[in-house]
């Protein structure tokens, strides 16, 4: 586009001034037509335009008609600036001002009707060079694009074309690939930082383009700091906005080839970003099948989804160790899937980041308000190192409510098919029995459990359930019926070493009421618990109940 402040360099003669309205200088000017003394005056008036007024012209057409009152009937009209031959007094100078709209004093002498007519024509031919220009860099991207060519490749021929420095952002704001011309530009870092303290102002607007055309975007002017701006243009794909991209450029020197040269660079990103996030759903799709059939036991021939999972980079037969995260969100509990979530849609693309980052080799998927992950190991004690990368990974995506954090439970590493399921069946259990144990935002290690990985094993035999109900059964059984806490108290009295006093403290009651449930104890059970074969057995029990509830009460 030919702006304003364009016109005035480039169609108006030397010694034109900006007396009013500068806030509307970077208006987009169509073209340049004269008001004439016979009516209708503003007849012909679309928007757009540069209107140039003889002040004379409004005493031929009604005597009454003032400046002023010009300005804002012009203004009504959406026009893009009024150039006034004459002399231009203070209510019109403020009817301007508070209507944005630039009023320009001609110097005196000038030709109104060459004017017109030069302006008229410069700014035709402006517009067409700057559309040339346009289509010139388009089908250079095009080419690109077509030909299959990457993204930074054609990031870097739109910095080369433009001589800007160009940014390719993500749907979420991350930035994807930045390139740079010349040796003036800012540091990828400190650009990296002004694009996500201006990120909320400009996702908002990049929100409102989403239904525009890919091939045509429209582009919008953010300043970035005292020394640079961006102009910024959507990339659009087909189901909705896919990212951004930016020309940076040197603050007030944004010109309309930028404008044409940004918005012809987001429609080349756009296919290219269409056709890889085409590849990546198929991709997925597939990755999430192989991975559906081995953790979930809906096993086809083993051979033919050990190949397709070597065809996609995954050997299942090496080590292998499997992570399953629980998201919480403050406050207002678990983080839930919902249809059109645009909170989980930058969950999910923050998880796939995670194995785009192992080199693409992690298999992960989300379930309810958490996400399972399968992840090559190094070793066999290469559980922790994993499980906290992606526990650290994954904190900062729930934003919300101080005690929002994420629970993680890691299997221990097994090899092949079946250690896989394994492990993924450890990690369920570590992360229910992490949370049982010290609440959520923990991780736990099914290697480390110790005496529960025994329960675990061994939680389908019979012999289990009879000794948990034998040994536990009367005290649940009297608690529920009377809302007493035997059983916790119990569990007190183990924890602080066999000390009723410690165990008084634990439970936050008097060490009376501790030595009162502990005779009731021992006269529902008849347990003596002094004796060190009986309280081994209670602490087993309790250990059972604590890993496994009551689901061995039935």
């Amino acid at each position: 586009m030919i702006t304003v402040e364009d016109v005035i360099t480039l169609a108006l003669p030397p010694g034109t001034l900006v007396v009013a309205g500068e806030s509307g200088l970077s208006r987009e000017v169509t073209w340049a037509s004269r008001i004439r003394s016979t009516p209708p005056a503003f007849g012909h008036l679309v928007g757009g335009e540069l209107v140039i007024l003889p002040v004379s012209v409004l005493e031929q057409l009604d005597e009454r008609l003032k400046l002023d009152e010009a300005v804002s009937r012009l203004a009504e009209l959406g026009v893009a600036a009024t150039a006034v031959a004459g002399t231009i007094g203070k209510p019109a100078r403020e009817a301007a001002d508070a209507a944005g709209l630039p009023l320009l004093a001609l110097p005196k002498g000038a030709d109104i009707g060459a004017l017109e007519r030069d302006a008229a024509r410069i700014i035709s031919e402006r517009r067409r060079a700057v559309q040339h220009r346009g289509q010139e860099v388009l089908r250079q991207l095009m080419d690109l694009a077509i030909a299959g060519e990457p993204l930074g490749d054609i990031v870097r021929e739109l910095a080369r074309s433009s001589g800007r420095p160009v940014a390719l952002e993500g749907r979420d704001g991350r930035l994807l690939t930045y390139h740079v011309p010349g040796k003036s530009a800012p540091e990828r870092d400190a650009l990296a930082t002004m694009l996500q303290r201006d990120r909320p102002v400009v996702a908002r607007w990049l929100r409102t383009t989403a239904e525009a055309s890919p091939a045509d975007p429209p582009t919008s002017l953010y300043e970035l700091d005292h020394s640079w701006s961006r102009l910024v243009a959507p990339v659009i794909g087909r189901d909705g906005l896919l990212g951004s991209v930016s020309l940076i450029v040197p603050r007030g020197r944004a010109t309309p080839e930028d404008a044409q040269v940004t918005a012809r660079g987001s429609a080349a990103c756009a296919v290219v970003l269409a056709r890889e996030q085409a590849a990546a759903t198929v991709r997925r799709e597939v990755e999430l099948h192989v991975l559906d059939e081995v953790l979930d036991g809906a096993l086809r021939s083993e051979a033919t989804l050990l190949q397709q999972a070597r065809r996609l980079g995954h050997d299942l037969l090496g080590p292998h160790v499997a992570v399953v995260a629980r998201m919480q969100s403050g406050a207002s509990g678990p983080v839930r899937a919902e249809p059109n979530d645009e909170r989980w849609d930058g969950l999910e693309e923050a998880i796939a980041r995670i194995g785009t980052a192992r080199g693409g080799r992690v298999l992960w998927r989300i379930r309810n308000n958490g996400a399972e992950f399968v992840i090559p190991a190094a070793g066999p004690r290469d559980d922790r190192r994993i499980a906290e990368s992606i526990r650290d990974d994954l904190r900062g995506l729930v934003r919300a409510g101080s005690d929002g954090g994420v629970s993680v439970g890691a299997g221990t590493v097994r090899e092949g098919l079946q250690g896989i399921r394994r492990s993924h069946a450890e990690a369920r259990q570590a992360l229910l029995l992490g949370r049982r144990l010290s609440g959520p935002n923990h991780l736990t290690l099914f290697g480390e459990l110790g005496v529960y990985r025994l329960i675990f094993a061994a939680e389908s035999l019979p012999e289990l359930g009879d000794l948990y109900q034998q040994t536990l059964g009367d005290l649940l059984a009297y608690d529920r019926q009377n809302s007493a806490d035997l059983v916790s108290t119990l569990r007190a009295f183990f924890e602080a070493n066999g000390s009723p006093k410690e165990a008084a403290e634990r439970l936050g009651v008097h060490r009376n009421t501790v030595l009162y449930r502990l005779d009731r104890i021992r006269e529902i059970t008849g347990f003596d618990l002094d004796d060190a074969g009986v309280r081994m057995r209670l602490q087993f029990a309790l250990h059972v109940h604590l890993a496994l509830g009551e689901s061995l009460s039935a």
